[in-house]
């Protein structure tokens, strides 16, 4: 499938005219949901606050108005028509700003709305107050273990720009399925990972791929598929990592990015940016 367009998905601050703003409650208690007319959640809005998974129609007034949704950790079908019929677009849980309705034919095309059956994901989110900040220093802290195995700088985990774009692009990631396309200003790990929580699938994500060093040839240093993601995490060069973290419902796992900057894995440079480990460790 081709998203046309897509590296606009990281400017989106320019670019959506609506979000959603969905606050759940689980145990019985009311979703209370939120569209906005402007992006950022500001602006005229309208509230819902529903306790089933009924189909909800907007008033005439904004009625295929909507152009991005903000699922929070629940998940809503979006349908063409009222009274929910015609197309429908299952948005999941977990994921913010979705760009890729208007790739879908869904932008300013929704009527009606209701909430998914069985939308909470079977995996546990952070029960902590940490959340997504949480799973970030456990990332930048995974990531200089290693590095300083190999003897290089750490790095760094304060760009929240970097942050920012790469839990957007990890959220378009769930959205699509998986569904991959390079975004070439960064360096980047992609992969999905099993976990109860966010913290957990980000330890899980940097320690597969230093697993990777086993495979790597020091004595003859180059970029090889099965130890890209390695070198990434060791690139001496690299000084900052951004981090994202979003569920996918339809596989039951959490997809986790890395962003690097400056990016690694350049032609010609690895013999000076991937040292061998330390003996001592």
């Amino acid at each position: 499938m081709k998203f046309p367009n897509h590296p606009n998905l990281f400017v989106f601050q320019s670019l959506y005219i609506f979000a959603v703003t969905i606050l759940s409650s689980y145990g019985g208690n009311a979703e209370t949901i939120t569209f906005f007319a402007d992006s950022g959640l500001v602006g005229a809005w309208i509230r819902y606050t529903l306790s089933g998974t009924g189909c909800n129609n907007f008033s005439p007034k904004w009625n295929n108005r909507i152009s991005s949704v903000n699922t929070h950790d629940n998940c809503i079908l979006a349908w063409e028509h009222a009274d929910c019929t015609g197309r429908s677009e299952r948005i999941a849980p977990g994921t913010y700003h979705h760009g890729h309705l208007s790739a879908l034919g869904f932008n300013d095309a929704i009527s009606s709305f209701q909430l998914c059956p069985h939308s909470r994901p079977q995996a546990t989110r952070p029960s902590s107050s940490s959340g997504l900040a949480g799973a970030r220093r456990a990332a930048v802290h995974e990531h200089n273990k290693y590095r300083r195995r190999h003897r290089v700088p750490d790095i760094r985990g304060d760009n929240q720009l970097l942050h920012r774009q790469a839990q957007q692009y990890a959220r378009d990631l769930a959205s699509f399925d998986n569904e991959h396309f390079t975004f070439a200003k960064y360096g980047e790990n992609v992969g999905a990972y099993k976990a109860a929580n966010q913290e957990e699938a980000v330890r899980n994500a940097v320690r597969a791929w230093y697993n990777e060093e086993s495979k790597y040839n020091y004595n003859k240093p180059g970029y090889a598929d099965e130890t890209g993601h390695f070198t990434a995490v060791v690139w001496k060069s690299s000084t900052h990592v951004g981090i994202g973290v979003a569920w996918n419902p339809r596989h039951d796992w959490w997809e986790v990015v890395a962003f690097y900057s400056p990016t690694g894995n350049v032609g010609g440079q690895f013999r000076k940016n991937v040292l061998p480990p330390s003996k001592k460790s």
